[in-house]
C-alpha cells in the first residue's frame, strides 16, 4: 500500500506538490507550536527569576542551583501538602469504613 502510494506521488506531478504542501504545512504548525512552547518557558523562567528577586533570595547563576532553588521552592513543599492530603484522605475512609461497619453490624443485630 505504501508502495502504491509513493509510485501515484512520483508519477503525478499534481499529487506530488499537494503532498509537498500539506507536509510544509505540518511542519510549520509543528514549529508554531514549538516557538509557543519555549516562549512560555521562557515566561515562566523569567517570572520565577522575578518571584526570586521580589521575595529577596538568591537568584541562582547555573544550572544546579537552579534545580536546588525549585527543588527546594516548589517540589519539596508540594511533596509535603501530597502527604498532608494522602493522610486526610486515608483518615477520612477509615472513618467512613468505620461507619459502614457499625451500621452494618446494627443492621445484622437488629
Amino acid at each position: 500500500m505504501l508502495g502504491q502510494l509513493i509510485e501515484t506521488l512520483t508519477s503525478n506531478p499534481v499529487y506530488l506538490a499537494g503532498a509537498v504542501v500539506l507536509a510544509l504545512i505540518i511542519v510549520i504548525g509543528l514549529v508554531k507550536k514549538l516557538v509557543k512552547l519555549a516562549v512560555f518557558v521562557i515566561a515562566l523562567f523569567v517570572l520565577f527569576i522575578g518571584y526570586l528577586v521580589y521575595t529577596g533570595q538568591e537568584v541562582p547563576t547555573n544550572l544546579d542551583d537552579i534545580k536546588k532553588s525549585v527543588q527546594e521552592g516548589v517540589i519539596d513543599p508540594g511533596k509535603e501538602m501530597l502527604k498532608e492530603k494522602a493522610e486526610e484522605a486515608k483518615e477520612k475512609a477509615a472513618e467512613k469504613v468505620k461507619e459502614e461497619v457499625d451500621k452494618a453490624v446494627d443492621e445484622v443485630i437488629n
